[in-house]
């Protein structure tokens, strides 16, 4: 499993995020950091629009090919 920290600046760069993801067998989510209930599915672009741009997330993968999806996903770390 792999956790990083991730933001979305602008609301096009939740459609790059979402069809990079669904290409993945791993499971992707995305998870606010201050309410940890929050647990968006990255590959449902209908849940991924209901993120507020500019804050802070944690991006979740876990699968077979996280490795990959973690290098793909990169652009969208913030510094921790």
């Amino acid at each position: 499993m792999i956790k990083k920290n991730i933001k979305f600046i602008t609301t096009g760069q939740f459609v790059t995020f979402y069809n990079t993801c669904k290409g993945f067998s791993s499971d992707v989510r995305v998870r606010d950091l201050e309410n940890q209930h929050l647990d968006i599915n990255a590959k449902k672009l209908s849940e991924l629009a209901t993120i507020p741009l500019g804050l802070p997330y944690v991006l979740i993968i876990h699968g077979d090919d996280e490795k990959k999806a973690d290098k793909l996903l990169q652009k969208y770390r913030t510094v921790s």
